[in-house]
């Protein structure tokens, strides 16, 4: 038989290479270089509690990212929130060794108006521009969990100061809490810890020994730490006492729109419902247009009604309460008074719990004896008065002192219910102002209609079905049952109220946002029928600069002509995508105002919307005016969406048959 081949032995795995101590720091923590092998692996036991040095400067590089990414999550949680929006800070770690790392991504961080900060408190900035020294000595990692990270990065998280805010809006913003829904008392606080807003990147290490260690080493350097603050205005500020500055306002504004268009106090108190002066309004209204990027005309009064009927519920609960409790003390009140009666007329309590006709004398001499003994003391009327027993007798002895003090009483009640808050609060009366009138709504409502009929009508007479895809001059299809439509109506003289920006309702808005040479540069109405359904989300406009944030060039003023509801179809607006990089759909910051008809309701020319779909068996008209600013004497002009050039002219109406009623009245005129 052929041997057996001899199995070849298994090599011994050669330990792994310690680490060489290289140097101590002032308290004596030993310093270590690591290897690429214990930089993907990491290491455990004794070599654990080393401070290392990183030679490679693409290591140290990301390890200067993931700080990077630590710190600016941190600088944007210690700033106030702004319409949803959290701020942004833009960090660069680096050393002279040419290792740098940053927590900008490509393709943000170049948004944002640039600011010259010239407040003398620059925050660290970027060093001077130097020759890079390899051989300098770099700043000290750790072994953190398994991973290396930055030594010294405890410190720099505790440099970072929170700033204080009570603000309810912060919070309701981010998680989408309802105004008056989350509430149930007229005076309760929000709790801040309910909806604080957590970090994501789970730093929790803290100041050790070690990291004491690192940073008080005079023989390694911290790192050179450049910030960039970016407001959720996308205002770009270089130092923390600037980005503090503007937060204070950013926050004032929020408290002023908390407090006159949602009733809330500067701690989540809902107020009483009182109606803000017009000029309160204009300033929170230009407030919200700027955090939102929407106005809705009389949104200061919305919360007003609806918070006047939560107090008058509550009231009436109260003043129920109040009354059985007044009852119980009454009925107390009463019987006190039936006994003390009693001992007045020298009658005997215990006769009040025993019928008249149960008497426990065993024959009448003994009953008569009883029953004579009070007409000895007391006179004839005060015995047969005191006979009775019952309660009911005894409040009928009431003297008119008496009554006058039970009087008095109830007149203290109420003025002590007065002054706990169960007066009800005052009637309100909605305003008119910057709204169209009953009878110009009609008259915008009946041409419109007017419009869409002939149209339709010339339509089917000229067998243009095909031709309506494609759209009209004067109708376009925005989707499945919805119609986008120019009046020449709308040029006559009974619309001036439309079209002439002297007589224009709204105007003194239009011109708070745009200024006073804002102009009109298209007007038109939006139809909606039954069963039309959800529109696509869109932006009406786009941003002229794609770098910088720019102002509002351009508005919308939409003025439905009825009453909108969630189910004939009303407009959705996505707050805050006016800002440029903020364009997406967001379903927390999703707002559909249900407005009266007439109601108008403006929005930035940027900003998010879609129509929703009309769930009612009525049509939804909505008439819809444009306008912009004048820059440098040249007018904003939307050639895209306005532009009749790209559409067929659909000519002259063709002329509708006569009804029966018309033909009837014609002929009536021609025999007379």
């Amino acid at each position: 038989m052929p041997r057996s081949a001899s199995k070849p032995k298994p090599k011994a795995k050669k330990p792994a290479a310690k680490s060489k101590i290289l140097s101590h720091t002032d308290d004596g923590i030993p310093i270590v270089n690591a290897t690429m092998a214990q930089i993907r692996k990491g290491v455990s036991g004794k070599a654990a509690g080393h401070l290392v040095r990183i030679q490679q400067v693409a290591e140290r590089s990301k390890l200067y990212a993931e700080a990077a990414e630590v710190i600016g999550e941190r600088e944007s949680l210690a700033l106030p929130y702004h319409g949803g929006r959290m701020w942004r800070c833009e960090v660069k770690v680096s050393d002279e060794n040419g290792a740098c790392g940053s927590n900008c991504k490509k393709g943000k961080g170049s948004k944002g108006n640039k600011t010259n900060n010239n407040d003398g408190d620059t925050d660290e900035t970027s060093p001077k521009k130097k020759r890079t020294n390899y051989k300098s000595p770099t700043p000290l990692f750790r072994w953190y969990r398994g991973s290396l990270v930055l030594a010294t990065l405890p410190y720099i998280l505790e440099d970072i100061v929170e700033v204080e805010c009570k603000m309810p809006a912060k919070k309701r913003w981010a998680n989408g809490l309802s105004d008056d829904e989350g509430l149930d008392s007229s005076d309760e606080e929000w709790d801040d810890d309910t909806y604080k807003v957590e970090p994501s990147t789970k730093m929790t290490m803290e100041m050790s020994a070690i990291t004491a260690s690192a940073y008080e080493d005079s023989s390694h350097p911290m790192p050179h730490i450049t910030r960039s603050w970016i407001s959720p205005d996308l205002q770009r500020f270089q130092s923390r006492k600037s980005a503090m500055a503007h937060s204070e306002s950013l926050v004032k504004r929020d408290l002023l729109i908390d407090r006159a268009l949602y009733g809330y106090g500067h701690n989540g108190v809902r107020l009483l419902p009182v109606k803000p002066t017009r000029k309160v309004a204009l300033e929170a209204g230009m407030a919200r247009f700027l955090r939102d990027g929407l106005w809705v005309v009389g949104q200061e009064e919305m919360w007003i009604a609806k918070r006047r009927d939560i107090l008058v519920k509550k009231q009436e609960k109260r003043l129920q309460l109040e009354h059985s409790e007044d009852m119980e003390e009454g009925t107390a009140t009463e019987a006190a008074t039936a006994t003390t009666a009693i001992f007045t007329e020298g009658g005997d309590p215990n006769e009040v719990k025993q019928p008249a006709n149960e008497s426990s004398c065993d024959n009448e001499e003994e009953h008569a004896k009883k029953t004579e003994a009070p007409l000895d003391t007391k006179p004839a009327a005060a015995a047969s008065t005191a006979a009775p027993c019952n309660y009911d007798d005894a409040k009928a002895v009431v003297s008119p002192a008496e009554s006058d003090a039970s009087t008095e009483a109830e007149t203290n009640i109420l003025a002590k219910r007065a002054t706990k808050g169960t007066r009800p609060p005052p009637t309100f009366t909605p305003s008119t102002h910057y709204r169209l009138t009953q009878s110009q709504i009609d008259q915008c409502f009946s041409a419109c209609i007017d419009h869409y009929e002939k149209v339709m009508h010339t339509v089917n007479a000229r067998s243009l079905h095909q031709e309506l895809e494609d759209g009209f001059d004067v109708l376009r299809e925005r989707g499945r049952g919805r119609f986008d439509m120019e009046l020449d109506h709308f040029d006559t003289e009974p619309f001036s109220f439309l079209t002439d920006i002297k007589r224009a309702a709204w105007m003194p808005i239009v011109r708070k946002i745009l200024g006073e040479d804002a102009s009109l540069v298209h007007k038109g109405c939006f139809l909606s029928l039954p069963g039309s359904e959800t529109q696509v989300y869109h932006q009406d406009g786009v941003h002229l600069n794609k770098k910088v944030h720019k102002p509002c060039y351009a508005i919308n003023v939409f003025i439905p002509l009825v009453d909108m509801d969630m189910t004939n179809g009303p407009t959705e607006f996505c707050l805050g995508t006016h800002y440029l990089g903020c364009e997406n759909f967001v379903k927390e910051q999703a707002y559909t105002p249900c407005v009266t008809a007439g109601t108008p309701v403006i929005f930035d020319y940027r900003l998010g919307h879609r129509g929703l779909r009309n769930c009612s068996q009525g049509v939804r008209p909505v008439v819809y005016l444009t306008y912009s600013s004048v820059a440098s004497g040249k007018e904003f002009k939307d050639s895209v969406n306005f532009s009749r050039k790209r559409y067929r002219k659909l000519g002259d109406f063709a002329a509708r048959p006569l009804s029966r009623e018309e033909r009837a009245q014609k002929r009536r005129r021609q025999e007379a």
